[in-house]
Parts: structure tokens; sequence; C-alpha cells
């Protein structure tokens, strides 16, 4: 069973109280008396280790087991960040205090590592890291950066992507404040500064993307910025063609490719961001949505002004007699255009595509365009009478 006494009370109450330079308890102790209490840190170190294993290893449920392990962890986070924050009171100048501080600190730090080195497949990446990691972590990442900005080959469409990660990366890791960092956000930091040094993943080949494109989306670089870069290239892309439907042509293929390039779902460069890949998927799907309603209304303009009649003649064997009117056939065919269950370039097409081989008990040639206008003014009786029919090959469907 785990035992129900806070494990950690002396050092709690050492670090929290005793050594508060507001409590006042620090400058009376002696230069004896430390290092007596240095001798014992070093003891109480040990024991929490045996402790731990006895409670994990006692522990059958995984649920408790991991619940376990991450209290003693945020635990010596939480300690260890409160041992930084009072050495930096004018007190622990004294050698005597500054070595209790620096026994403390570097005690802490080894039972951080203990848990994380022997338990970390049970600890969570969202824990904040401690003080002194993000300090260590702080200046790798920096160096990194550096040597990536003296080694970095740019070609022309990797140069604005790349010098965007470099800005946005150096403004996070120098303007943040340390305790608010997490172990997932530092491993990408640096998972992503390897991977654009490398150029190890493997990439999907894109007449779009740049390699640097592919592996920014890959690792959910999440930043506006880099999602208006990429929108405001794919329309500079777009300005090279002339007709809408050349464009509606080559804006569902980038979306293709865009499609097939891989993103890992909990990997983001900013937690406060909605996910690069949603936010880029809805854009898509506005433009194309507004390049298709251009062609339609360009079409629909056609056939008004066309002078020809909108009746096409179809060999009365090919046609099929439909029992229902042409206002319900409207409907219908209206329904199933915009529901995208029949997808054509407009719904005009749909209409046009259909029509001519229908006819009704009243009528053997109906136009295209009249029946189209008519799905714009639905009565309730042809609704109704829509709906049952319907659902009436709702029924024959089920008793297949």
């Amino acid at each position: 069973m785990i035992q129900t006494k806070y494990p950690l009370e002396w050092f709690d109450c050492l670090i929290v109280q005793e050594l508060n330079p507001r409590s006042g308890v620090l400058q009376s102790i002696s230069i004896a008396e430390s290092k007596e209490l240095v001798t014992h840190i070093q003891k109480e170190s040990r024991r929490i280790q045996i402790q731990i294993k006895e409670e994990v290893f006692s522990v059958r449920k995984k649920r408790q087991f991991r619940l376990l392990v991450r209290k003693y962890h945020s635990s010596f986070i939480y300690l260890l960040d409160c041992t930084i924050e009072n050495q930096q009171h004018e007190h622990f100048q004294e050698p005597h205090l500054r070595h209790i501080g620096v026994t403390i600190t570097s005690v802490l730090e080894d039972l951080i590592s203990f848990v994380e080195n022997r338990f970390y497949k049970y600890l969570s990446l969202d824990v904040r890291v401690p003080i002194t990691y993000q300090i260590v972590s702080k200046r790798e990442i920096l160096a990194k950066l550096d040597r990536f900005k003296r080694n970095i080959v740019m070609s022309s469409d990797t140069e604005q992507p790349l010098q965007l990660v470099m800005t946005k990366l150096y403004q996070k890791v120098l303007s943040e404040h340390s305790n608010k960092s997490t172990y997932r956000e530092l491993v990408y930091r640096k998972e992503l500064l390897n991977a654009l040094a490398n150029d190890t993943l493997e990439l999907v080949q894109s007449s779009t993307y740049s390699v640097a494109d592919e592996i920014l989306i890959c690792f959910n670089f999440n930043c506006q910025e880099y999602s208006s870069y990429i929108k405001n290239r794919i329309m500079l892309q777009l300005d090279h063609y002339t007709t809408v439907g050349e464009k509606l042509a080559a804006i569902l293929l980038i979306y293709k490719e865009f499609g097939q390039l891989y993103c890992k779902p909990k990997r983001m460069f900013d937690p406060q961001e909605p996910h690069l890949k949603e936010v880029l998927y809805t854009w898509f799907q506005h433009e194309i949505r507004y390049l298709e309603q251009q062609i339609k209304t360009k079409e629909e303009a056609i056939i008004v002004t066309a002078p020809q009649s909108d009746i096409t003649v179809i060999d009365s064997n090919l046609k099929m007699e439909c029992d229902l009117s042409c206002d319900q056939i409207a409907l219908i065919l209206r329904a199933a255009d915009e529901s995208r269950v029949v997808k054509a370039r407009s719904m005009s097409q749909v209409f046009k595509s259909i029509v001519p081989y229908l006819s009704t008990p009243f009528k053997k040639e109906l136009s295209y365009q009249s029946v189209r206008s008519k799905s714009y003014n639905a009565e309730d009786r042809d609704k109704a009478v829509a709906i049952k029919t319907l659902e009436k090959m709702i029924t024959k469907i089920n008793g297949y």
C-alpha cells in the first residue's frame, strides 16, 4: 500500500520554511550546523530513492503507478524551483549557506533524473520543466540556432520560411518566462531544428511545397505568420492562371498535395494557436467554394443570354420516365448537388447532364433550365412528395 504520510515532509519543511530568507531562521544557522545539515540532506536523498522504489513496486494498478511517479516528479520540480528562488537572496552569499543551497540543488536534480531515467514511460511531457533544466535547454537551443543560422544553405523557396522559423524560435526562447516551458515544448524545438538541419524526414515530392515547408507542416509549425505565408504564396501561384477554371484545377491539385503531407497530431509550436492543418484546410475549402461559385455564376449568365433553346433533344428510347413533377425532380436534384452526393462544376451542370434523359407522365421534353429554376421556388406539397419518395427508397434499401 502507498503510505499516507507525506514522504517529502523533511525536505519540504527545510526548503519552504527554514531556508526561506523571509522566515528569519536562515541567519541563525551556524557553520557546524550547516555541515550536519549537508550530511543529512545526502542521507535523506538516498532514503527517498529507496522509498520511491518500494512504493512504486508495491503498486499493482498501472494508473496508480503513473500517478505516484508523477506526484514525486512534480514535487521535486516545485522544491527545486523554491531552492533556486531562495538562493537569489543576499544571505546565501555566505559560504556555508551557499554550500547548503548548492547541495540541495544537486540532490534535487539527481532525484529528478532518477525518476526520469527509471520511470520515463509514466511521465507526462506537458509537465513544467525545472528552472535549472530550462536554463541549460535555453543555452542549448540558442547555440543550435546560432549554428543553424551560420551553416544553413538557403534557396529561393526556403529562405523566407527558414528565416521565419529562426525569428520565431529566437523570440520564443528569449522572451518566455522560464517557469512556463514544458518538456514537450523543449523537445519540439530540438527535434524541429535537428530535422531542418539534417533533412532526414521522408518527404512527399511536391511542386508547390519546398522541403522546408514539408518539415514545418509535419511539425505543425502553427504560428499565424507561417500560415499567412503559405496562403499568400499559393495565391501568387494562382495569379499565373488566366481563367477561373484553370485556377480551380490548380488549387485542387495543391489541396491534394497538402492532404498527402504527414503531420503528427500532438506536435505543435504554440499550444495557444489552432492546428496548422485545420487552419489551412478551412482556407482551402473557402477558396475552392469561391472559385466554384464564380464558375456557376458565369455559366448561368451564359445560359440567360444564349438565344438558342435550352432543350436538348434526346432519343425517346434513351429517356426514363419519372413519376414526379418537374418541381419535385428539381428539388431532389438540387438537394443532391448541395449535399455533394452528385458532384459537378456547378448545379447547372447537374441539371444539364440529367434532365434531358428524363420525362414525366405529362411532358416528354424537359428544359433543364426551366427545371433548375423551379428548384428555387419550392411549394410545401412538392417538398412533401419529394421527401415521401426518398423515404420510399430508404424503405426499399432497408429491405435488401
